[in-house]
């Protein structure tokens, strides 16, 4: 409230006038009250001067802080009005406008007219007790600066004389305006025709939801008509209110959806990342677990080369007893002695190497089993792997049913920019036959007028009449102008289209493209799968088979016991037939552990290919939501130039009403002069 008062003051100085002292009263006692409100310009019942009008409006042009500005009662007359109006038009922060009971006529209400054609903030405004309805050219400019208005909604003109001609202008600018939403027109005169006009208005306007016509002396059945399509706009209204909170709250949801796809993406690509490795420190305990087994192989074809070194020791110690029983008879009784003593020693080291082999094989037995169990688990996680492929399956074609609802939403927004340019031809068309209607009634009063006047004024009715010619040659050719944009913008908006279905028909088979090398790579994995279950199969059966073989030998070397015990003698062929057969198993030992090695390449290798396939995995979802984004960027795109489109419309409307303005004003100031001396 300072500054405001700081800047009337200001302007009152600039402009040489005396600040006047109800005024300032006013401002201070708006300052000190405590209850006041700093968004409220209140200066009603104050009697506002000329100069006052023209520092206040000066003021309120650059004003930012009133959100009500109240000037009732002040008797302000038409050229205070003019001021206060002009300085209204550029105000951007007032809200409501209460000008009652300040006698505005002629010139006030075209400087009203005026000023909503320019004002782009005001939501109500307030003009009743006045006499606007009395000058039907005012009240026409007006109306005509009522329809051009893009942001009033509530108009109060109770008590302002308004007939049946005030109240058909009024109807006309209602038809084309859309956002007013109450209208008070009691106690005027508007009368059967006026109320004909008001609800073939409203046949036209979808957003007015209350109108009070009392004391108009319109019929109870038009108002009846009239109170129904008033309940109609408000139905409409309260529907398109749902359809608004409806579309917000579906569009909140799917941001939600999305948000939690990514999330969930995320979470499933962490899990990949665990999932690998664990394998990968599986693979590596595996490794660990086979070095183990090939030092236990190791040490076993230690012990058996110490078995054989053994044998070989027993065979030339049997020699020499041999040779020493030929030469020396007396020491058969020894050497038998020692032969029963190595035999025992033989047997005891026998039994110990069993207890160490039953100890071993129990060992490698539980190995067996780890392995085995190891195996579960990597076929368990090989399952796992497997849904978890299904499950990117189903994302895809959640992406694909996606993709096919932005093919949709970018179908219906086409549709309704195509509904929204039919609109604009159908109200180009409405304006152009008002124009064409308003031209033809001032024809009807021109006409009117050289027949009630003197033979004196053909020469003016002549000039009017090449005037007229002119109009409308500039008229048709602005028609013209505006048929070749028209062409020119829907010609535009047929390639633009075009463009859009052809890189949407790209990116779906680049997509589609992408979802066919996915499940090729899906089928590779399942393949390697299939094999490393066989090879796991393959190792569990060599496994068998050498634990049989164990058994065989563990038989075997029983039998070998027996016969040493039973038959000393035979003792060199048995002994040959145990490095044979343990020479073999040292064979197919060796081969095994090839195959082990083997085995564990395969591993490795498969390892590798699934971190490519995680990788690749990466990379084509990272390329997907880029892709994504693309089309949501250039759906931007269009719809920028879309609205672009729909403002270079609406400025070509604008100019052709202010051309037809020109031209209604200039006919009606050249007829000003004639008709003035006929009325009087």
């Amino acid at each position: 409230m300072d500054e405001f008062k700081a800047t009337y003051l200001r302007l009152c100085k600039d402009n040489h006038v005396e600040p006047q002292e109800s005024v300032v009263e006013l401002l201070k006692a708006s300052k000190h009250s405590p209850g006041s409100s700093r968004s409220r310009l209140d200066l009603s019942t104050t009697s506002l001067s000329t100069e006052t009008c023209a520092v206040l409006g000066k003021a309120l042009s650059g004003d930012r802080l009133f959100v009500e500005v109240n000037l009732s009662d002040c008797m302000i007359g038409d050229e205070g009005i003019r001021l206060i109006a002009y300085g209204m038009s550029s105000n951007v922060a007032a809200r409501t406008l209460d000008l009652k009971g300040n006698n505005i006529r002629g010139s006030g209400a075209e400087a009203l007219g005026k000023m909503l054609r320019h004002n782009h903030s005001l939501k109500s405004l307030v003009i009743e007790w006045n006499s606007m309805g009395m000058w039907e050219n005012s009240f026409a400019a007006f109306a005509e600066g009522l329809a051009a208005n893009n942001t009033l909604e509530l108009l109060d003109i109770r008590n302002n004389q308004i007939n049946h001609d005030s109240a058909g202008e009024l109807a006309v600018a209602l038809q084309r305006n859309t956002t007013l939403k109450i209208v008070d027109l009691r106690w005027n005169n508007c009368g059967l025709l006026g109320g004909r006009a008001l609800l073939t208005a409203m046949q036209q306007n979808k957003t007015l939801t209350r109108m009070d016509l009392t004391g108009n002396n319109v019929p109870q059945d038009i108002i009846k008509a009239i109170e129904v399509a008033l309940a109609n706009n408000e139905d409409r209204e309260a529907v398109t209110n749902e359809h608004k909170t409806r579309q917000e709250i579906l569009s909140r949801e799917i941001r939600q959806l999305k948000t939690e796809k990514r999330h969930q993406m995320s979470e499933l690509m962490d899990r990949l990342d665990h999932q690998q490795d664990a394998l990968s420190r599986s693979s590596r305990n595996t490794a660990h677990r086979i070095g183990q087994l090939q030092e236990a192989l190791e040490e076993r074809k230690s012990a058996f080369k110490s078995l054989a070194a053994k044998l070989s020791m027993t065979e030339a110690s049997l020699a020499l007893a041999n040779q020493k029983a030929n030469d020396v008879v007396s020491m058969l009784e020894k050497t038998r002695s020692e032969n029963a003593e190595m035999v025992t020693k033989h047997q005891e080291e026998m039994k110990a190497e069993k207890d160490d082999r039953i100890s071993s094989e129990s060992k490698y037995l539980k190995e067996l089993g780890d392995v085995q169990e190891r195996n579960m688990k990597l076929e368990t996680k090989a399952d796992d792997l497997e849904r978890r492929c299904q499950q990117q399956k189903e994302q895809i074609y959640e992406l694909k049913e996606d993709i096919t609802e932005l093919n949709a939403e970018m179908k219906v927004k086409a549709t309704q920019a195509e509904e929204k340019l039919t609109l604009e031809k159908q109200k180009l068309k409405e304006t152009l036959r008002e124009a064409q209607q308003k031209h033809n009634k001032d024809l009807e009063r021109m006409k009117e007028d050289c027949e009630d006047t003197e033979r004196a004024l053909k020469d003016r009715i002549q000039k009017l009449e090449h005037h007229r010619v002119t109009l409308e040659e500039e008229l048709s050719r602005i028609k013209n102008q505006q048929m070749t944009e028209r062409m020119s913008h829907e010609d535009n908006l047929l390639q633009a289209k075009q463009r859009i279905k052809e890189e949407e028909q790209q990116r779906s088979k680049h997509l589609e493209d992408k979802i066919r090398m996915l499940q090729i790579a899906k089928d590779d994995i399942q393949q390697h799968s299939s094999q490393q279950n066989q090879n796991i199969a393959e190792l569990q059966s060599k496994f068998s088979n050498a634990t049989l073989e164990v058994e065989a030998l563990k038989r075997k070397i029983e039998d070998l016991n027996q016969e040493l015990s039973g038959k000393s003698n035979e003792t060199m062929a048995e002994v040959a037939k145990v490095k044979l057969s343990y020479q073999k198993q040292i064979t197919r030992m060796e081969a095994d552990i090839q195959e082990v090695d083997e085995l564990r390449d395969k591993c490795s290798r498969l390892e590798k290919q699934m971190m490519e396939q995680s990788k690749y995995h990466r990379e084509t979802l990272a390329m997907k939501e880029s892709e994504l984004a693309a089309t949501q960027e250039r759906a931007r795109i269009k719809e920028a130039e879309i609205a672009r489109i729909k403002d270079e419309e609406a400025q070509r409307v604008n100019m052709l009403q202010s051309a037809i303005m020109s031209y209604v004003s200039s006919s009606r100031t050249s007829m000003s002069p004639a008709a003035s001396p006929y009325k009087a």
